[in-house]
């Protein structure tokens, strides 16, 4: 009977950890389609200067491109659900799931509400309220993207995944706020935007890695769980 019982809890915790890694591969795996869609949109119109022009009202590529904003919200928060339910090791300064799930939902907002034609600045002429709830929100799920990766390049695990979260962070800065800096300076626009997808390139590629990070780290766990059950002496139930 204790035989049976120590199968059936070490049966039940493999099952979780195994639905929680799905959770998590699901979740990177969404980010990788996300960008993919999101570059097949610049491909259908390369005159298209900046990211959020390619979902504004009326754009022909405004539906993949909003799939795709959706896509990356949905795969924020699977990443989020998959920390949620496992160890918790990702912490800093407050946990990673909390930064994810807020970044998720501001991705989702953001594909629902789309800017107006020509995706105007708000509160300059022809900006409507819609423009300042999308910019708003896709700036904010941007920045919560670039806070989740100082966050996991400060946790001590995974050191590969910190150099990667570290590397991301800096290379995403530099190219956001370069293009950024031309904008609004009225720099070269060309130059500007290409700056722009990549920056938003590389932080949709870093879910996709960490996602798939996060359901090693489980498959990990799971295995490390199952050779401790196999090689425990049994013990008596009361």
């Amino acid at each position: 009977m204790t035989e049976t019982i120590v199968r059936s809890a070490g049966s039940t915790a493999g099952e979780r950890s195994r639905r929680v890694a799905r959770l998590a591969a699901l979740g990177g795996s969404f980010a990788f389609v996300s960008a993919a869609l999101i570059w097949m949109s610049r491909l259908g119109d390369p005159s298209v200067e900046y990211v959020s022009q390619l979902g504004a009202t009326g754009m022909p590529t405004a539906p993949l491109f909003n799939s795709a904003l959706l896509l990356l919200g949905i795969a924020a928060v699977l990443v989020d659900r998959a920390l949620l339910h496992g160890p918790n090791v990702y912490v800093a300064g407050w946990p990673v799931s909390a930064t994810l799930v807020v970044c998720g939902a501001c991705f989702a907002l953001a594909s629902v509400v789309t800017c107006s034609p020509g995706c105007p600045v708000p509160f300059t002429p022809g900006a409507l309220p819609q423009d300042l709830i999308h910019i708003s929100a896709a700036v904010l799920g941007f920045v919560l993207a670039i806070v989740a990766m100082a966050q996991v390049a400060f946790l001590r695990r995974r050191p590969w995944m910190r150099a990667a979260s570290l590397a991301t962070l800096v290379a995403v800065g530099v190219t956001s706020f370069s293009g950024a800096m031309l904008a609004l300076f009225r720099g070269d626009t060309v130059l500007g935007g290409n700056l722009e997808f990549t920056a938003a390139t590389l932080a949709i590629s870093w879910f996709g890695v960490f996602g798939l990070q996060v359901a090693a780290d489980h498959r990990v766990i799971r295995s490390a769980g199952a050779e401790g059950r196999r090689g425990a002496p049994a013990q008596e139930v009361p």
